[in-house]
């Protein structure tokens, strides 16, 4: 099965814009479902999850704590797992992964939560082949049929 998605044209602070591979997605947890955008980040080992939104669909809180580095900045996150949909033209074209690993961003005090969910590679990228076509405007997402057995090596 394959989806195919557009990049998002997206407005910075200087007010110049800028095409992001950002998809919808259904993120679920043991609560409820919700409808989010999400970038996808190739750069990203695991997918990143802020707590607000871990909280609202009722993601497991009880896994290790641990750091999550990024370019000059760090955050506290905690390893969870959750379901992620991707929305298909028609409902029956949507493929739902289970169990995807995630971290979950913890706010930082004082300041406003995250509301962006990142899919990293951990989860998603073993799921689909993942490709690209900037000049075409377009990302592909083909689901894999069956794990290469050199995939750990």
């Amino acid at each position: 099965m394959v989806l195919t998605y557009r990049f998002k044209k997206e407005k910075l602070e200087s007010g110049e814009y800028v095409a992001r591979p950002r998809i919808l997605i259904v993120v679920s947890g043991s609560e409820m479902s919700i409808e989010v955008p999400a970038l996808i980040d190739s750069g990203c080992d695991v997918t990143v999850i802020p707590e607000g939104i871990a909280r609202a669909i009722g993601l497991s809180m009880e896994g290790n704590e641990t750091k999550l580095y990024a370019f000059r900045e760090s955050a506290e996150v905690i390893e969870s797992k959750a379901t992620i949909t991707f929305l298909g033209k028609e409902p029956r074209e949507s493929i739902k992964l289970p169990r995807v690993p995630v971290l979950i961003a913890l706010a930082k005090k004082g300041m406003k939560d995250e509301e962006d969910i990142t899919l990293g590679v951990n989860g998603i990228f073993d799921a689909f082949d993942i490709t690209f076509k900037r000049a075409q405007n377009k990302i592909v997402f083909k689901k894999v049929t069956k794990l290469s057995k050199y995939f750990f090596l």
